[in-house]
C-alpha cells in the first residue's frame, strides 16, 4: 500500500506543477519596471508610435520583437533600433576588446535615462564602425518572469568584425515590457575578447 500511496502522491504532485506552469503562462501581464540582474530599468519606459495598447503580451510578440533587434542591428538601422526600446531602456554590450570575467572590462552600456534611444543610437553606430554583425540561434522567452522580467533568452549569439575576428556571446537577455512594448534593458555579453577564428 505504500508504494500506491507514493505513486498517488506523485502523481499529484505532477498535476499540481503543470497547474502553476499554466497559471504562470496565462497570467501575462507584464511591466514596465522591472529589475534585472545587471540594473534597475527606469519606470515610465513610454509606448513608441503606433504601438498597440497596453495589455497581455505573448511569447509570438517577443520572439518578433528580439529578431527585430537583430535585423536592425545587422542593417545598421539606427532609428529602427531606437524604436524597439523604451523611452528609458537600457543595453549593456561586450565591445570587441572587452570581457566579462572578474569583473574587468566586462562590457560598456548605453541610454538608461533621458535621451537613451539616441545613445543606444549612437552606441550602436560605434559598434557598426568596426564591421560588427551580430548572429544568434534560438530564443527562449519568458513571461511573467517576475524580477528578471518579462522578455527571453537568446542562443549561440556571436559577434563578427570586420577584420575577420570573432566573439561568442555567453549571455543574451532581451527584458521586454508587454506595457511599453519594448525593451526595457537589453544585456549582450562575453567571457572573451574577440580573436581570429
Amino acid at each position: 500500500m505504500v508504494s500506491g500511496r507514493c505513486g498517488r502522491r506523485a502523481a499529484l504532485a505532477r498535476l499540481v506543477v503543470l497547474a502553476a506552469v499554466i497559471v504562470a503562462v496565462a497570467g501575462c501581464t507584464g511591466s514596465s519596471a522591472r529589475s534585472s540582474p545587471t540594473a534597475a530599468p527606469a519606470a515610465g519606459g513610454g509606448v513608441a508610435p503606433g504601438a498597440p495598447a497596453a495589455g497581455p503580451c505573448g511569447p509570438r510578440e517577443v520572439r518578433a520583437a528580439i529578431a527585430d533587434f537583430f535585423v536592425a542591428w545587422n542593417r545598421r538601422d539606427a532609428p529602427a533600433l531606437g524604436r524597439l526600446f523604451a523611452a528609458s531602456g537600457e543595453f549593456d554590450l561586450t565591445t570587441k576588446g572587452e570581457h566579462a570575467v572578474d569583473g574587468r572590462d566586462s562590457w560598456s552600456s548605453a541610454g538608461g535615462g533621458a535621451g537613451s534611444r539616441g545613445q543606444i543610437a549612437a552606441f550602436a553606430q560605434r559598434q557598426w564602425r568596426l564591421g560588427e554583425k551580430l548572429s544568434y540561434r534560438g530564443i527562449q522567452t519568458v513571461l511573467n518572469g517576475g524580477t528578471s522580467g518579462d522578455g527571453g533568452y537568446v542562443g549561440r549569439v556571436v559577434a563578427r568584425f570586420g577584420d575577420g575576428t570573432v566573439q561568442p556571446m555567453g549571455y543574451a537577455k532581451f527584458i521586454y515590457g508587454c506595457t511599453s512594448r519594448a525593451f526595457l534593458h537589453v544585456v549582450i555579453v562575453s567571457a572573451k575578447a574577440a580573436s581570429p577564428t
